[in-house]
């Protein structure tokens, strides 16, 4: 039998590079993926977390410009959350679980409002979020969030 030509040692290593850097790059985002929302909690089963996306009239504004009424939806919901007590010194992970009515799924779409008597800037473009779909998730992060939850998030200050 023939020992492989250079070029197949090659492609093979690159393979392997590849499959190494794909198990590398997916399995920790696997890990740290978010666990999937709770719907129903041991000590409550009669209990049902919902979320819905229900239609409302948004006015959209802006400071010497007419404001205009369109067609939107909001989240409204009832999600789950618990904190089960801590012990000292710490022998497990806090126990602290909180999802909120959120969006899932939206777009951002351009309203236009007419700014009469303003000859410099006649019009104003505002982006608007369109939501499409709300879920009971965890909340995302942003600067004001509790300090827990900033130090979960990543923030240090």
């Amino acid at each position: 039998m023939r020992p492989p030509s250079p070029g197949w040692c090659r492609i093979l290593a690159e393979l392997a590079m590849m499959l190494w850097f794909v198990v590398g790059a997916l399995f920790p985002a696997l890990l740290l993926a978010a666990p999937p929302p709770i719907n129903k909690l041991a000590l409550f089963p009669d209990k049902s977390a919902w979320c819905e996306a229900k239609n409302i009239t948004q006015i959209v504004g802006h400071s010497g410009c007419e404001s205009k009424s369109i067609q939107n939806r909001a989240c409204l919901g009832q999600c789950f959350s618990y904190s089960v007590p801590n012990t000292f010194p710490q022998s497990t992970e806090s126990l602290v679980h909180c999802d909120s009515c959120m969006p899932a799924q939206s777009m951002w779409e351009i309203v236009t409002l007419d700014c009469p008597g303003n000859e410099e800037i006649p019009r104003v473009d505002k982006l608007v979020e369109q939501l499409l779909h709300c879920s009971c998730r965890p909340p995302r992060c942003s600067l004001g969030t509790s300090n827990l939850d900033q130090e979960r998030c990543g923030f240090t200050f």
